[in-house]
């Protein structure tokens, strides 16, 4: 079955949105001047809870209708709602909870195949190969409330990638899932991705997926877009001290952090340090600066530790070593900073 016109233009973004506006309880909860995602590329939104990502998935998905602006699925917006049903069929849709129907694995994807027209001698010979290629063929026969929670996710995502998308919606993907079942997952999707050429809008808030997964990044904030660009650049470069900050970086005066390293004077303005820029160093380290702890956080799996050294600045720490060395607050402490990882206004510390 076809997903879109024969006449949809060639190289055609699969998803274009163009001064989308949505509207939910008479109130403006998504504002988005443009976004593309080209075929086979994956988009991160990133953002806290309430910011928007959501809302523009299912506006993506067309499942939610824009209040201005349009919506465009590969090359085509769509006229009505069978238009809209037709274009659909060239998506699928992960979300945080599996939504798994009440029958075996099996069934849950030949049920999706059988939506999108696969014929019926189809529907068991590929419904098993993609739980087998998603590790949970030996499944097939088993209800969802057997499975634990990454097991109903592999299932989840063989469903929607049996279906052979062009576009695959993910909203939170695995955000339910402990970190045995987390980790593995992404790479595996991060490769299936790749292999079956298939686009992606992922919303998370988890910014490691992104770093991983996507090809550009957009940081919604409000509601509105704060940034977007390749992902490499919105995470070295943020727009400003609230992109910053979302992103966990320490927003510090460049000029004082200069000659607190001993560097050349440059540009002023803010300079954004990434906790992985700094570090807690031993005593013999020169460049280091005297600091007090004022805080000790936890961060998916990696100790923070927040001190005052003139400014505040966050550090990555092993959990191993705030315990071994008892950190807490009032603490005395030298963190290290690199200064190539820092976000400098004007591009460098030089």
């Amino acid at each position: 079955m076809t997903t879109t016109r024969r006449n949809a233009p060639a190289g055609a973004p699969v998803l274009a949105c163009r001064d989308l506006a949505v509207v939910r309880g008479r109130r403006e909860v998504l504002r988005l001047d443009a976004l593309e995602v080209a075929a086979g590329a994956t988009v991160a939104v990133l953002g806290p809870n309430g910011a928007g990502k959501s809302t523009l998935l299912l506006a993506g998905a067309l499942l939610l209708p824009a209040g201005r602006g349009e919506v465009a699925l590969f090359g085509e917006r769509p006229r009505g709602a069978a238009d809209a049903v037709r274009l659909r069929r060239g998506t699928a849709t992960v979300f945080q909870e599996p939504g798994l129907l009440d029958m075996t694995a099996q069934r849950n994807v030949e049920t999706a195949l059988a939506l999108h027209g696969v014929p019926r001698g189809e529907r068991g010979p590929r419904a098993l190969e993609w739980l087998g290629r998603l590790g949970v063929r030996h499944l097939a026969g088993a209800r969802p409330h057997t499975l634990s929670g990454g097991e109903a996710q592999r299932v989840s995502l063989a469903r929607a990638f049996a279906v052979r998308p062009r576009l695959l919606f993910l909203d939170e993907p695995f955000s339910a899932l402990d970190p045995g079942s987390h980790a593995p997952l992404v790479g595996e999707l991060h490769a299936l991705l790749a292999s079956e050429g298939t686009a992606a809008l992922l919303a998370t808030h988890d910014l490691s997926e992104a770093r991983l997964l996507a090809d550009r990044a957009l940081v919604l904030l409000d509601g509105h877009p704060a940034q977007l660009g390749p992902t490499r650049e919105v995470f070295d470069r943020p727009a400003g001290r609230a992109v910053a900050s979302f992103l966990g970086y320490s927003t510090v005066d460049a000029s004082w952090l200069r000659a607190r390293l001993g560097l050349p004077a440059g540009p002023a303005g803010d300079a954004f340090v990434p906790p992985a820029a700094a570090r807690l160093a031993g005593p013999g380290d020169p460049s280091a600066l005297a600091a007090r702890v004022v805080a000790v956080l936890g961060a998916l799996g990696q100790g923070r530790v927040v001190v005052d050294a003139g400014a505040p600045l966050t550090a990555e720490v092993p959990v191993e070593r705030i315990r071994a060395d008892g950190l807490g607050a009032g603490a005395a402490v030298r963190v290290a900073i690199d200064a190539a990882r820092v976000a400098w206004p004007g591009g460098s510390a030089d």
